[in-house]
């Protein structure tokens, strides 16, 4: 059915069952059913008879002159300077964009289908769904190691700061109310940025209704003072009446044990509140039966690619280059924060084409919206980016590029205008200003060729141990101000959206 749909759009049309389509992708129990439906999704989004509507990058390149650098560098910049002649020499003066291209009448109705797939999904909140999907990717326990994902020897430094939490010890960050009890909806609850490790005492906020005294006269309700599940020894409920912490793994094995359902009541540090297990989509679809035809990070790239192409379908700008306003729907609804942070967060995974996806999906949206532009920081990205192992480092650095002189850490951008670049860039405290000028100059690709590789000219000083002196340091106090391992974390729990210090 996805095949038919996806050659023949134009002349079957919009597919109206998108509503119930999603409320089954959502709900099924099924998790094969689920993932057969997230690719029927894409055929009816992304359907091939209406072809690539991803607009190319623009050239970028400014420079006349090529930098004193070895290699790949040199032969980047090369590549940057004849795409820049190239157009130039075209008479271009704007680059094509998908409202200008030239579609047949078959693409041209396919391209109609989608659009109307692609409001419907939005009408009936396909874009938290998909986003959801994408978050799921930090479930997958099969990582890439550093020494396997550091094609290029560069990224060695950044490396080091991922291998020392890959084998730290899953945190514990899941909370239940056993059958019989339930948070109280008239006492506060837990703040979302209280540990998963607290005391009881602090477990108590939650409230006491149905909590029962014990037959002591103490405030402990009646339950088993741990739950053994394998070789983890999970506390019962606690003075509020919720027991835990406990791991995913764990909270799994007494779902399939029946002691928790779903109708249990959940909490997890990020949350909130507390919310029944039915109402969290990630416990949801972890207790699902069955084998699935996608693994963790194969389904989160079909979304980032449905996501992606519901952006080219709404371009933010008209056929004359002009911006819209307001923004399409699907640029907006991406960069709210209930969105963007957990598709910046992806980076984290060191997937590579994950990486690229996001990087990709995160410039096409932002780059009109300067409001959501000037707090990209605020999401990490620019430390996961820098962070990552990988040597397709080119959709980062066009990410880079678009964002790193209108972030909002140092004011207004008219405050700043007149400092030097390393002073306006959100990289200056983290890369040299020879790599930024590299970045403004030349453009993305020969920055990321730089940024991969060690360099000690009079044009470029980049080494590894510059690496150490730099990143190293400022990641490793990102992560203590928020004061978890994010990777480890983000694990147990996916609904997890760091905050990064402004600063």
């Amino acid at each position: 059915m996805a095949a038919a749909y996806s050659a023949h759009a134009g002349a079957i049309g919009p597919f109206e069952g998108i509503p119930h389509l999603l409320q089954l992708l959502d709900n099924t129990e099924q998790r094969s059913l689920r993932h057969a439906l997230l690719l029927f999704l894409q055929a009816l989004i992304a359907p091939t008879a209406a072809g690539d509507l991803t607009p190319a990058p623009v050239p970028s390149s400014t420079a006349t002159t090529l930098p004193n650098v070895s290699g790949s560098v040199a032969a980047a910049a090369a590549g940057a300077q004849h795409q820049g002649h190239t157009t130039r020499g075209n008479g271009s003066s704007s680059q094509p964009r998908p409202g200008q291209q030239k579609l047949s009448a078959t693409q041209a109705a396919a391209v109609r289908a989608a659009k109307a797939n692609g409001y419907l999904l939005m009408d009936h909140g396909g874009l938290q769904l998909l986003v959801d999907f994408v978050a799921g990717a930090h479930e997958c326990t099969e990582r890439r190691s550093a020494a396997a994902a550091g094609g290029a020897g560069g990224a060695a430094g950044a490396g080091h700061l991922i291998s020392s939490i890959s084998h730290a010890e899953a945190p514990k960050e899941w909370h239940f109310y056993p059958h019989g009890y339930s948070p109280d909806a008239q006492q506060p609850t837990p703040a979302a940025t209280s540990s998963s490790t607290e005391q009881p005492a602090a477990a108590a906020a939650a409230g006491s209704v149905g909590v029962h005294a014990s037959s002591t006269g103490g405030n402990r309700p009646h339950g088993p003072e741990f739950y053994q599940v394998g070789d983890e020894k999970v506390p019962g409920p606690d003075e509020s009446g919720r027991a835990g912490p406990l791991s995913k793994e764990a909270l799994r094995q007494l779902h399939s044990r029946g002691v928790i359902t779903h109708d249990t009541w959940m909490w997890a540090p990020g949350m909130q509140g507390p919310a029944r297990l039915a109402g969290v989509r990630e416990l949801c679809w972890m207790c699902c039966s069955g084998l699935g035809l996608l693994g963790p990070f194969e389904a989160a790239l079909v979304a980032l690619q449905i996501l992606q192409q519901l952006a080219s379908l709404q371009p933010a700008v008209d056929e004359f280059g002009a911006v819209l306003q307001p923004l399409p729907r699907a640029h907006i609804g991406l960069a709210d924060p209930a969105c963007l942070p957990h598709i910046a967060q992806v980076i984290l995974t060191g997937e590579p084409a994950l990486v690229s996806a996001a990087a990709s999906l995160l410039t096409c949206i932002l780059a009109h919206n300067r409001a959501a532009l000037s707090r990209l920081y605020l999401t990490g990205v620019f430390l996961f980016g820098l962070a990552y192992c990988g040597s397709n480092l080119e959709e980062l650095a066009g990410l880079f590029k678009t964002a790193h002189l209108v972030q909002g850490f140092r004011g207004a951008a008219e405050v700043t205008a007149g400092l030097p670049l390393f002073q306006r860039s959100y990289l200056g405290a983290l890369l040299p200003e020879s790599l930024l000028h590299m970045l403004e100059s030349y453009g993305p690709g020969v920055f990321a060729a730089a940024l991969a590789g060690d360099h000690n000219t009079p044009e470029i000083v980049w080494t590894a141990g510059m690496r150490q002196q730099r990143l190293i340091p400022a990641m490793l106090q990102v992560w203590r101000h928020v004061g978890q391992t994010h990777d480890v974390s983000l694990r147990q729990a996916c609904c997890f959206a760091m905050q990064i210090p402004p600063g």
